[in-house]
């Protein structure tokens, strides 16, 4: 990353001159004649193409959230009239879209500098084989990211070295992908493999197999429907599995952990590919992202990490998780900081799915300190390993119907999110599902604290675990939410809310504790002796408790459910396991930038969005009322963004298309 932004600098004088100042020899930046003599430059070069996707209008916020963020998983979290490609109520000359779509002009042109001059200078061809074909493929899939969004597009494979020649007419969008699928087919046999470039930035043989696979399988989709693209979706994914080079992570969370802390995962490589940001964007180098700070859980404590928490999960997207999957409330966070600034986390009301936000990157994680506001080293996955075994399995499906293979890569993912080893058949697991808290008791909890623990016990099961949370204002528990479901439960465990008394301890003032149904606060620093506080008000007298033992109320008490979750899926039919699919994709890619892409080439796009905007209506919080209009003002038009009003003014062979006329 540090060469990506060295580069940016470099890049910055690289421009084109204009006739008048042809006869000046340009002292003070550099022009394409004079650059690309070495290995060294073609390597800067490649790494101003791979910081295009690295700007505020790509993956540094916009193309990862602004322009795919509200989808049937989720939503965005801010009450604005104002147009917005989240409320989808913007037109051809909204600015987001725009930058968008000039940024990854700005980076086909660099890619297709450094291709014209990928020759110039001596080197190892091997070397320069790999830059090629890199080069090759981000172009590739910067067009991808074009024809996807706005359907026909210019299709652009030479440097811009006249800025007279503006009028150039769009290419049918057949045509680029096309085009997309050949040059990423070319790039395959040029780059290297995964081990030899030890990371996931730059692009590998797998990785270009398993972006060759999302491309056929939206070519398979709509809007081409080229239906015989599934069997080189499948050969794609199976290419990459059959390579034995990449796994999925056994902790589901640890990849977005290590996507916080800035660190690769190379012992199971789940991460196929991913944008690199870099520091906290204080001093000299300016390379982080800002997506992670839109994205997490709204906080404005700098220590912790700031946060807007401008995208909240569906109550669609929550119900999707089977009790027991341990997903759920890692990519939706169960927890708001207190105030919505602090350390203290206080537990979202388990049925109150809408007022939960994604919670996949978590600040707090983050290892470069200071944290800024606005800038954020945490890396962003492009493709997972679950992604592939998801494709090669809906592929072999629409291919053969489900086969043992399709089967099997389905449940790996499955299991994995269950917390169970992925190579091992499980029909079933027997989890806590919730806890529900008793209408009687439940009064005098400190105010100050903001969380209590919950033990459960019995039950025959092991694992599961609970928090309790405390209002602020009440001095009650107002919420139990399970930490982890925990596995083998045959009957119900006792539940205990707090911290039991015990003989013999030693105890800080104000600490709680409760003997049978009663809670008592401590009066002093001291050890309790053998008899026990039972008074119902007052408090106990310290000759016989050790210390005194104030009486604050009733303590709360809970009682659990359990359930059965099935993992393994077997014995579907082609339209079930169909649909098992794009339910496994919500529950296991939510908030990575794809759920929109899917939903359009699978042709269920509008009903999906107008499904939520009827379940919104129905059981929307109040004071979360205003997103129903994102899925009220979407329509067919916004399957595809207006072509930018500026870039008709100027290329007059370019015409707007045809719902945004």
């Amino acid at each position: 990353m540090k060469k990506i932004a060295l580069f940016l600098l470099i890049l910055s004088g690289i421009i084109t001159s204009c006739k008048k100042f042809l006869d000046t020899k340009p002292t003070d930046f550099i022009v394409p004649e004079q650059y690309y003599n070495t290995e060294q430059q073609l390597n800067e070069a490649l790494a101003g193409v791979y910081s295009s996707l690295t700007t505020v209008a790509t993956y540094g916020l916009q193309q990862n959230f602004y322009l795919v963020g509200t989808t049937d998983e989720s939503y965005y979290k801010l009450s604005t009239t104002s147009p917005h490609p989240l409320y989808y109520n913007i037109t051809p000359a909204e600015p987001r879209t725009s930058n968008t779509w000039n940024d990854l002009y700005k980076g086909i042109d660099r890619a297709n500098y450094l291709l014209a001059n990928i020759n110039k200078p001596a080197m190892d061809e091997q070397r320069r084989n790999a830059i090629k074909g890199e080069a090759l493929f981000l172009r590739a899939y910067m067009y991808y990211l074009l024809v996807t969004q706005w359907g026909d597009v210019p299709l652009l494979l030479t440097p811009t070295v006249d800025g007279r020649q503006v009028n150039n007419p769009a290419t049918p969008a057949k045509d680029i992908y096309n085009q997309v699928y050949n040059d990423m087919k070319t790039a395959k046999d040029l780059v290297n493999d995964y081990t030899t470039n030890g990371t996931p930035v730059h692009v590998s043989k797998t990785a270009v197999e398993a972006m060759l696979a999302r491309v056929c399988l939206k070519m398979a989709g709509e809007p081409l429907l080229d239906v015989a693209k599934y069997t080189d979706a499948r050969a794609w994914a199976d290419s990459v599995i059959q390579s034995h080079v990449h796994s999925l992570n056994p902790d589901y969370k640890q990849i977005f952990i290590n996507e916080n802390a800035d660190q690769f995962d190379n012992a199971y490589k789940e991460v196929l590919w991913e944008i690199d940001f870099y520091g906290n964007n204080i001093g000299a180098l300016q390379a982080g992202g800002r997506w992670s700070i839109y994205m997490g859980v709204r906080n404005t404590d700098k220590d912790i990490g700031y946060s807007y928490g401008y995208q909240g999960a569906t109550g669609y997207l929550y119900k999707l998780y089977s009790a027991g999957d341990l997903r759920r409330d890692w990519a939706i966070s169960p927890y708001n900081f207190l105030g919505n600034s602090g350390t203290t986390k206080v537990l979202v009301v388990p049925t109150d799915a809408y007022s939960r936000n994604e919670g996949k990157w978590r600040r707090e994680y983050e290892t470069v300190l200071p944290r800024n506001t606005e800038f954020s080293p945490t890396n962003y996955p492009i493709i997972r390993y679950s992604d592939v075994l998801l494709m090669f399995a809906e592929a072999d499906n629409e291919i053969n119907g489900p086969t043992a293979r399709s089967f099997d890569a389905l449940n790996m993912v499955r299991r994995r999110g269950f917390g169970l080893s992925v190579t091992t058949p499980a029909v079933s697991v027997s989890v806590v599902k919730d806890i529900t808290l008793s209408a009687t008791g439940n009064t005098g909890y400190l105010k100050t604290v903001a969380t209590i623990p919950v033990t459960l016990s019995g039950g025959g099961g092991t694992g599961a675990s609970a928090t309790a949370s405390v209002s602020t204002t009440t001095g009650k528990v107002t919420a139990i939410a399970i930490s982890n479901p925990g596995l083998g439960y045959t009957s119900i465990p006792t539940v205990t809310v707090g911290t039991p008394w015990q003989p013999n301890t030693s105890y800080p003032a104000g600490t709680q504790v409760f003997n049978g149904n009663n809670l008592y606060t401590v009066a002093t620093t001291g050890s309790s002796t053998t008899t026990a506080p039972t008074q119902t008000s007052g408090t106990s007298d310290p000759n016989l408790t050790g210390i005194g033992f104030t009486y604050a109320g009733a303590k709360a008490t809970g009682t659990a459910s359990i359930a059965t979750a099935t993992v393994d899926l077997n014995g579907l039919s082609q339209a079930a396991f169909r649909t098992a699919i794009r339910d496994e994709r919500a529950r296991e890619l939510c908030f990575e930038g794809i759920r929109k892409f899917d939903l359009i080439r699978w042709g269920i796009f509008i009903p999906q969005m107008k499904m939520i905007e009827a379940d919104m209506n129905a059981n929307l919080p109040a004071s979360l009322k205003y997103a129903v209009r994102e899925y009220t003002n979407v329509s067919e038009k916004d399957k595809l963004f207006p072509i930018p009003t500026l870039e008709l003014s100027l290329n007059s062979a370019l015409q707007q298309n045809p719902l945004w006329k």
